[in-house]
């Protein structure tokens, strides 16, 4: 039996959010855990990369579930042969939906990418991956762009 039995791996569709797939997927297998993808649809933000902001906010949830679901396959599929995987969505602040489902789900890791803030940006801003990491109830990995996992 491996280290961890459910990782979550956070994404957000961007070039930062994805460098903490291929880390998530290769700790799964080494683990033959299962992998949730969550992504956190923010109000007011794209629903997915390239549309106008607000588009979420306009559509019923069940119409979000299926069309970021279907993405998230077109999109993941073929990196994620081969691992018991999910989608997971929610709607909401970041942080706070990130940690609530880390909460719900029992998962023992949690894996994100990180924009790298530091210094005053970091005490100014925050960061997700920074305030998850100071309250997630499991293991935190957060990958860094440019940087082997």
């Amino acid at each position: 039996m491996g280290l961890f039995s459910h990782i979550v791996c956070c994404t957000d569709f961007s070039t930062h959010g994805e460098v903490a797939l291929p880390a998530a997927a290769d700790q799964a297998r080494r683990d033959g855990a299962r992998l949730t993808l969550l992504h956190v649809v923010l109000p007011g933000a794209p629903l997915l990369p390239g549309e106008k902001p607000h588009g979420a906010d306009r559509l019923p949830d069940q119409q979000i579930v299926e069309k970021l679901t279907a993405y998230m396959h077109e999109r993941y599929d073929q990196a994620l042969n081969g691992l018991d995987w999910r989608p997971a969505l929610r709607r909401g602040h970041p942080s706070e939906e990130i940690l609530a489902h880390l909460q719900e789900s029992g998962a023992d890791l949690v894996v994100m990418g990180s924009q790298g803030l530091s210094g005053m940006g970091l005490v100014l801003l925050g960061s997700v991956a920074e305030r998850v990491s100071r309250r997630a109830p499991c293991t935190c990995l957060i990958v860094r762009p440019g940087r082997p996992a």
